[in-house]
């Protein structure tokens, strides 16, 4: 048994079919399958059913397939941990991130990582948290930053919390609920609101903080993961959005804050570094954490001055 085998255990177990899978790997179908019988001789377990269906995993295929998956990645992270030691550089840095760190966090991470390590080539991937976790799983990103209390599907990972961004509902400086001391659910439901999209424990959250009962009730009237566009929708007409504090006077546009009854300070968002369990971080993703954290640590600051 040697990896290459496992490499073929799991092409099989991921295409469910000889041909496929043996094109995937490129080999003959022959000599695909001299393979996974070889495999089977070895572990002395049938670890697929044939029929005309294709090939499915058995229960015993099941357990060996995830192992071997475990053991392709431990791999993969050894050879990634030699080229680094040997380029003994920064190299190349690739991330992912949310949309709410991806206006906050982001242009000012940039900025400071050409300061720091003009020679870095830095990729950035926007999307929701379940599009990143695919990429991380992938291992396209590096990591990405985002809040944990989206993630739906378990998995291995580190991660180091980094920052609250404290949110609330904005609107243009004419606004009619402006001119209000407080705006009550019922006004809210009048002009409706626009958010990023969230889990519906979180989005129930959000609308309970606001005062409404359940997620029906809640006026959602702008599903947006682009604050930007969130921002010039609530600029250009009456929708109330849901954006970080000290955001808009980055976008440069005059909006304001709506007074309402609910604590906004449970209006958050939870941002962590996220990775893979495991996985070696290059010198480049380790700098670009440290400046996100020192980043961090600055926020409060810029909100206020903002």
């Amino acid at each position: 048994m040697n990896l290459r085998q496992l490499s073929h255990l799991i092409a099989l177990a991921d295409e469910g079919r000889f041909v496929a899978a043996a094109e995937r790997v490129h080999l003959s179908q022959a000599a695909f399958s001299r393979s996974i019988q070889s495999l089977e001789e070895h572990f002395g377990l049938r670890l697929f059913e044939r029929g005309p269906q294709g090939a499915t995993l058995t229960p015993a295929g099941r357990t060996l397939v995830e192992r071997a998956r475990r053991l392709m990645f431990d791999s993969r992270c050894l050879e990634r941990d030699a080229q680094l030691l040997r380029q003994g550089e920064l190299g190349e840095l690739c991330f992912g991130v949310g949309p709410i760190p991806a206006a906050v966090l982001v242009p000012r991470l940039l900025a400071e990582m050409r300061r720091k390590a003009p020679k870095v080539i830095a990729r950035v991937r926007n999307g929701n948290v379940e599009s990143l976790l695919a990429l991380l799983q992938a291992e396209a990103i590096d990591f990405f930053v985002a809040d944990p209390r989206l993630i739906v599907r378990e998995t291995r990972l580190d991660m180091v919390p980094l920052m609250k961004i404290v949110g609330g509902l904005y609107g243009r400086p004419d606004h009619p609920l402006l001119q209000q001391s407080t705006a009550t659910p019922e006004d809210l439901r009048r002009y409706g609101i626009g958010m990023v999209s969230a889990r519906s424990d979180l989005l129930l959250h959000v609308a309970q903080t606001l005062g409404f009962d359940n997620i029906e009730t809640f006026p959602l009237a702008v599903e947006c993961d682009d604050l930007h566009t969130l921002s010039r929708l609530a600029l250009e007409g009456d929708l109330l959005a849901l954006l970080p504090q000290g955001l808009t006077g980055d976008f440069g546009m005059d909006l304001r804050r709506l007074p309402i009854a609910a604590a906004q300070s449970a209006l958050f968002a939870d941002i962590h570094v996220i990775w893979l369990s495991g996985r070696t971080l290059s010198p480049a993703a380790d700098l670009a954490i440290r400046e996100c954290q020192a980043l961090a640590l600055e926020w409060p600051r810029l909100v206020q001055s903002a």
